[in-house]
């Protein structure tokens, strides 16, 4: 089963760097729901905040400045806790 999760949270972190890949101003919004119903479905699987931050944060600190760049710090928010409260996925903290 460990091996399933871990299976699952590699793949999502795939399709979150997918969706990043392919940002326009026109798919902006709609991508960041894509994203964060990821996040909320890693968040379902047990992966703790902490290593799902870190591993977000790695990349972001690689990308260049940009759209690009803006979403996936938008995806940390929703990770970190730095958005409305609804949108906060990790309420343990």
């Amino acid at each position: 089963m460990k091996q399933i999760r871990i299976q699952r949270w590699a793949q999502w972190v795939i399709e979150i760097k997918q969706l990043l890949t392919a940002i326009t101003e026109e798919n902006y919004y709609d991508y960041g729901k894509q994203g964060y119903d990821i996040l909320v479905r890693i968040h379902d699987l047990g992966i703790p905040q902490e290593r799902v931050y870190n591993v977000f944060f790695e990349h972001y600190n690689s990308l260049q400045n940009g759209l690009s760049k803006d979403w996936f710090a938008d995806m940390l928010d929703y990770i970190c806790g730095w958005c409305n409260p609804e949108k906060c996925i990790w309420k343990e903290y």
